[in-house]
């Protein structure tokens, strides 16, 4: 059955650099016949090296199986798309901490020096960001999740809520979401905004658990746009493509060398409520990254910079996601094949 390319996304593929991506799958929209036993989906795991297909294989709920086999799909397809080497050839390899990254074969130092990509999933999509120069991690926050339904039917409130993420937002992080303008959906947004933001760092550093999230207070640049009414006047934060911005600070010190752009996605309804999904991508340096065994380091080619460089490279253009489909990630002379296993090729 065809995946679709999501309406309610950012789309425009075009970016300022061929090495920064930011794609999005939809696959909630992908249901390969035979799901998991189908040709479509065996054909799919064909394409990835033993040990990746047996990770996506263990995964019980079909879901969990797309969303992995997806994420795999998008990190060989970006990094063949890089390299212009064949995608057979890509070889992946996570850090101590699971962050992925490129092994081989590196990508012309000219082009991207330090290119490094990350993946996220939640709800209806997975997601890919990669940057040529500065460290990058990405997350995607999806409605429902933080307010799930009890077993009594009832959603938590708001206040519910908070209580429960009291160990991770700051004094001023919850302010923002308690003073957001509109009704519990609309505070939840918001809180989504900045639960991303806070996986987006870490991610980021490859530290994972390790990073108290409460020791980051994020500001949006323009808090509450997530329910801005129609009409209003365009948040000052906000770039081209629907892109909005945010500072962090660490510890109580402003982290001036971290960039951190955001974005909604499509729209989703569920038991647990509706609302957008919100996706961050964050920018940072090399220092702050966690590399306990220092593989991924060394495919950095360049850390030095000036601090006109390291300006250049972090308030660089970030695109808006563009949403593609499970086809986009089959290698093109493969697309035949692909069809013939069941996919729709478009």
């Amino acid at each position: 059955m065809a995946d679709e390319r999501d309406p309610g996304a950012a789309s425009g593929s075009a970016t300022d650099h061929p090495a920064r991506l930011r794609w999005a799958v939809n696959t909630e929209r992908w249901s390969p016949s035979g799901d998991h036993e189908g040709a479509e989906f065996g054909f799919l795991l064909s394409l990835l090296p033993r040990h990746e297909r047996e990770e996506c294989l263990k995964f019980v709920h079909m879901p969990d199986k797309k969303r992995a086999l997806v994420s795999r799909l998008l990190q060989r397809a970006a990094c063949a798309r890089v390299t212009s080497a064949p995608h057979a050839s890509i070889e992946i390899r996570r850090t101590k901490g699971r962050k992925p990254f490129l092994a081989s074969p590196l990508p012309d130092p000219a082009l991207a020096p330090n290119f490094n990509f990350n993946v996220s999933h939640e709800g209806d999509f997975v997601v890919l960001a990669s940057e040529p120069v500065a460290v990058c991690g990405v997350d995607v926050a999806a409605p429902g999740q933080a307010r799930r339904r009890r077993r009594d039917g009832r959603k938590p409130s708001i206040d519910e809520m908070l209580k429960v993420f009291a160990n991770v937002l700051t004094p001023n992080e919850r302010a923002a979401v308690e003073n957001a303008a509109g009704d519990d959906e609309a505070k939840e947004d918001v809180f989504r905004r900045h639960w991303s933001l806070k996986e987006a760092l870490v991610k980021a550093m490859g530290v994972g658990l390790a990073l108290e999230l409460n020791r980051a207070d994020f500001e949006c640049e323009d808090e509450g746009a997530g329910v801005r009414r129609a009409g209003s006047a365009a948040p000052r934060g906000r770039l081209p493509g629907g892109v909005e911005t945010a500072t962090l600070r660490l510890d109580g010190e402003p982290k001036t060398r971290w960039r951190f752009f955001m974005q909604p996605l499509g729209v989703r309804e569920s038991e647990n409520g509706g609302g957008r999904h919100w996706v961050t991508v964050s920018r940072g340096p090399f220092e702050d990254v966690t590399d306990a065994n220092g593989e991924f380091s060394a495919t950095w080619r360049r850390v030095d910079f000036t601090d006109e460089e390291w300006a250049e490279a972090v308030d660089a253009p970030s695109p808006p996601f563009s949403t593609i489909t499970v086809s986009d990630l089959v290698p093109e002379h493969l697309r035949g094949d692909f069809e013939e296993a069941g996919g729709d090729v478009y």
